[in-house]
Parts: C-alpha cells; sequence; structure tokens
C-alpha cells in the first residue's frame, strides 16, 4: 500500500480543512498516512477545543503520524504545549526524510 503525506501550509480555512478531509478518508480506508503541519498550517494545532476542525478527528481515524516542522513553530514563536494533539516536532533534516520514504504528497 503506497504511503500518503498530506502537506498542511495554510492557517484555517477550507483549502486545508479539505486536505484533512481527503486524509480522514485514508483513515478510514486505514491507508497509510502521515500529516505535516508547516509554515501558516501550524495554526491549524491551535485552538482545536475551541472550534470546529476535522483536525481534532484524525487521532479517531488512526492518522497518528502528525508531524510538525520545528521551524516554522518557531518563527510564529510558538512552542509544541500549544498543540492540542499529540505531534512530533520534525526539524528540515526530518522533513527531507519524510518526503522521501513516502509515495505521494498532497498539498493543501
Amino acid at each position: 500500500m503506497k504511503r500518503v503525506l498530506y502537506l498542511i501550509r495554510r492557517g484555517p480555512g477550507i483549502a486545508a480543512d479539505e486536505t484533512t478531509d481527503l486524509a480522514l478518508v485514508s483513515g478510514v480506508f486505514e491507508q497509510r498516512a502521515t500529516m505535516l503541519f508547516r509554515d501558516d498550517g501550524v495554526f491549524q494545532l491551535l485552538g482545536l477545543e475551541d472550534r470546529q476542525s476535522p483536525v481534532k478527528a484524525l487521532p479517531t481515524y488512526g492518522i497518528d503520524d502528525i508531524r510538525v516542522c520545528a521551524r516554522s513553530l518557531a518563527e510564529r514563536r510558538l512552542d509544541e504545549t500549544a498543540i492540542d494533539l499529540p505531534v512530533q516536532l520534525a526539524d528540515e533534516d526530518a522533513i527531507r526524510e519524510l518526503l522521501a520514504d513516502v509515495d505521494i504528497v498532497i498539498p493543501d
């Protein structure tokens, strides 16, 4: 089965939500899926308890490989404690390895 990376680079909004919805479908079909939040996409992970977001459902659908670009968090003066889901911080080297390891990248 192919491994899919869903790349979220935009802040909360329709485009990023649609990409997250695609990831949820992957979860339903037990496809190996990884989410990577970088650039303004890191804002998708903040304040989840206070708003409607498909991001909250990722673990419920079996999407447990959720990664966040450490540089993107630092540039926005955020840290991992602000995120409402269990995530893995990824530096640029880890992101390059991830991109090389997946079969398909679906951006928002």
